[in-house]
Order: C-alpha cells, then sequence, then structure tokens
C-alpha cells in the first residue's frame, strides 16, 4: 500500500496529520496497544482517511517491525496517506509529547533527587521493576522445564553465566544465542525431512 492508493481529495493535509497524532500520543496512556484502537477511531470513524482494514493491515505490520507499535503505525498511516512528508507528520506528532514528558522529567529529577521523598518512590519503582523482570524470568524458566528441552536449558545456562560471571556485554551472548537457536533448528528440521 502505498501514498498513491489514498484519493487526493480525501487525503488530509500535513498539519491535519500533525495534530491528529499529536492529540492520540498526548492523551494516550497505557502503550502502544492502548493507541491503536484510537487511531482507528480517529482515522477512520472520525476523519474517514483509511479504512478500518487498512488500519489493521497497517498496525499488523507495525507490529512485525522493530520498534514501538504507535510510532510504526503512526508512520505507515501517514505515509500511505501523504508520503514521506505525512510519515515525517505523524512520526514529529507521536514523539513530541512522550519526548516533552520525559524532558521535563529528567530536569525535575535533577533537581530534586536529594529529595528523601523521591528516592523512597523511586526505589518503590524500582522494586516493582524488579518483580516484573523476576516473573517473566520465572515464566521463561517454567516454559524451559515443561518442554524438558536441554538444549534450551543449556543456553540459557550459558548465557546466564556469561553475563553475570563473565561479565560479557549483553549483545555478545544473545547473538551467540541466536546463532545457537538457528543452528539447531535448521538440524532438527533437517532430521525431521529425513526421516520423513
Amino acid at each position: 500500500m502505498s501514498a498513491v492508493d489514498t484519493d487526493k481529495k480525501s487525503a488530509p493535509s500535513l498539519a491535519q496529520l500533525f495534530f491528529a497524532s499529536l492529540r492520540l500520543s498526548a492523551f494516550t496512556f497505557g502503550g502502544g496497544y492502548v493507541i491503536v484502537p484510537l487511531m482507528e477511531r480517529q482515522f477512520s470513524k472520525k476523519y474517514g482517511w483509511l479504512s478500518e482494514e487498512e488500519i489493521r493491515n497497517q498496525i499488523a505490520i507495525a507490529q512485525s517491525a522493530p520498534g514501538a507499535l504507535a510510532v510504526n503505525a503512526s508512520l505507515m498511516a501517514g505515509f500511505c496517506l501523504r508520503g514521506l512528508p505525512g510519515a515525517l507528520c505523524c512520526l514529529a506528532g507521536t514523539v513530541l509529547p512522550p519526548f516533552t514528558i520525559i524532558l521535563c522529567v529528567y530536569f525535575a529529577y535533577a533537581r530534586f533527587a536529594a529529595n528523601q521523598w523521591v528516592r523512597l518512590v523511586l526505589n518503590g519503582m524500582a522494586i516493582g521493576a524488579a518483580a516484573v523482570l523476576a516473573d517473566a524470568l520465572i515464566g521463561l524458566v517454567g516454559g524451559i522445564i515443561k518442554q524438558k528441552n536441554l538444549f534450551s536449558a543449556a543456553i540459557m545456562l550459558l548465557a546466564f553465566a556469561a553475563i553475570f560471571l563473565l561479565h560479557l556485554p549483553v549483545w555478545l551472548p544473545l547473538l551467540c544465542a541466536a546463532a545457537a537457536g538457528l543452528l539447531y533448528c535448521g538440524l532438527r528440521s533437517r532430521r525431521g525431512k529425513d526421516t520423513l
């Protein structure tokens, strides 16, 4: 789907795209999956710029691309409607509110970091983040144990040892684990074809 698919009469202006994306991003809390139905409602039902099917197709592609879902989806919608300038306007509108909030938080943190109450709140947030990571780790380890896959268990233990005991940079064990997983899956699929 390209920018030429859209009827020129119904195509929004670059300013309309920017402010529509800005409103979506500024008043949506909860991440990319929250912005999806709101984008569908605004771009399709309210303005009629895109059909619901077009938006769903774009979101499916945006989910498979690296990066934040909200940014990817707005880039695709902007490109479909007005080409590269539309994509850049949607990108600017989507990124500006979180960037501004993070900038304000940075300056507020730099000013109030020594405050005991702020430190306690940040410590509480760190504990919450650690709990979420621990839950994800338990789910991952539990899945490997249920599968009874020695290869996956060995990769997990080797990656843990490489990062926490040998202090290697995280990207190196991840890259090695990905290569080993691809090799393992390739050998398994070839062996499966040989036995058929």
